[in-house]
């Protein structure tokens, strides 16, 4: 089985896919509902959706029972930091992370590398500035050789001001001047930009599975440049996180986050 954690707009076209190319069981978690901010980005939303109301698992469901009927689908509309999100996650033979911040991404590395557990993180980005920067980036982690951390693409301040709970919150939203709920009523237009991101991901994973190749440790693409590269970045021989807690299991104690109770703070 693959889990998708985080089921939306770039979520979305990955269970779209993995659904064609065939996959028996795909798990699915997500705790949030649409919102009309998505619907620009959501290939599995319709204009007939109720916003509030419609579980964006539901959603992504939906579309891959549509694809195959067949597949098996293990659906948790709750956070990725609780029992059935973990239980979901250790089920699963890959998983793709999907997600919007950096505590999640960290919780994912370390449940993963815990468990001994294929790890795929994609994330898509635009940047406005002097230069305008607009792309997105696939991290594999597998066996202990690499992970977001060594290979320097998570912010490890931004992880642990997530994963202090609502006071380390607040306090980030007030270093940022806007809280998220004040940023307006549509969200950004990147569906384009998340369809690649996703694409570059599912085919990394085909190419694994299907044992073409193994799958890059890192792959960025610049689309202001119109450039997929990938990176040959070496990672860190002494990292923590994907070499000192490979294979840990239980003894890696993930579930602290559950009982801190990080996980109704996470997207």
């Amino acid at each position: 089985m693959a889990t998708i954690v985080g089921v939306g707009g770039v979520g979305g076209h990955v269970a779209q896919q993995l659904a064609l190319a065939g996959l028996g069981s795909i798990g699915i978690i997500d705790a949030e509902e649409l919102d009309d901010t998505n619907r620009n980005r959501y290939v599995t939303a319709r204009v007939s959706d109720k916003v509030p109301g419609m579980p964006k698992v539901d959603i992504a469901e939906r579309l891959i029972k549509e694809i195959d009927p067949s597949i098996e689908i293990c659906k948790v509309q709750d956070s990725l930091v609780s029992d059935s999100g973990f239980q979901a996650v250790l089920r699963s033979d890959y998983v793709f992370g999907c997600v919007d911040s950096e505590g999640a991404r960290l919780v994912l590395t370390e449940l993963c590398a815990a468990y001994r557990l294929p790890y795929f993180d994609i994330a898509s980005d635009i940047e406005v500035g002097d230069i305008f920067r607009y792309g997105g980036r696939v991290c594999f982690a597998s066996r202990g050789e690499c992970c977001l951390v060594c290979l320097g693409q998570l912010d490890m301040g931004e992880a642990q001001q997530e994963l202090g709970g609502p006071e380390a919150r607040k306090l980030r939203e007030a270093i940022y001047g806007v809280e998220r709920n004040y940023l307006g009523r549509a969200g950004p237009s990147v569906v384009s930009i998340n369809g690649v991101v996703a694409s570059l991901a599912v085919t990394e994973f085909m190419v694994g599975v299907t044992g073409i190749r193994e799958p890059q440790r890192l792959i960025i693409y610049r689309g202001n440049m119109g450039r997929v590269l990938a990176s040959d970045d070496v990672p860190k021989p002494d990292c923590f996180y994907c070499k000192g807690l490979w294979g840990q299991g239980d003894r890696a104690d993930t579930r602290r986050y559950i009982r801190a109770g990080v996980g109704a703070f996470l997207r």
